[in-house]
């Protein structure tokens, strides 16, 4: 038998949570290592960007960091510096609370955001949720114009 790590296929901490203002069935997880992004999320409503780590603007505040000081707070600061405000006025940030999609309201039952995503509670669904997942993503992740000029 194995060890218990070994069987745990829960690795990113997964869970069903429910918005405590409207009562939305939610999904939470741990962001994966092996997705090469940085996760920011507005602090005022429940829109997100997503920055890959070869995006060319990113590269170049990787690079403009002083070499002694690679703390993850410290790029979060640089990235979140650089990032467009949303369209509802918020800033995007890796530590802002996360919230429902449905009511906005902030997920108490998320209170460490930094490193945690949300879903709705189909995405967890056995049935095919392309279609829902496309409709989902298009309309609360950012993906182009992330950068103020």
């Amino acid at each position: 038998m194995g060890h218990a790590d070994e069987l745990d296929d829960n690795w990113l901490n997964g869970e069903e949570i429910t918005c405590s203002a409207c009562h939305e069935r939610l999904y939470r997880l741990d962001h994966s290592p092996l997705l090469h992004c940085y996760f920011f999320y507005c602090d005022g409503c429940p829109m997100r960007v997503d920055i890959s780590c070869y995006d060319s603007t990113c590269i170049a505040i990787v690079d403009a960091l002083p070499a002694r000081d690679g703390t993850r707070s410290t790029l979060m600061d640089a990235l979140e510096a650089r990032l467009r405000r949303c369209d509802c006025g918020g800033r995007f940030r890796d530590s802002a609370p996360r919230r429902c999609h449905r009511c906005s309201a902030v997920l108490t039952a998320i209170s460490a955001p930094s490193g945690v995503d949300v879903w709705p509670g189909w995405w967890t669904d056995e049935t095919d949720t392309g279609s829902l997942e496309e409709e989902f993503t298009a309309k609360y992740f950012r993906t182009e114009d992330l950068w103020k000029h």
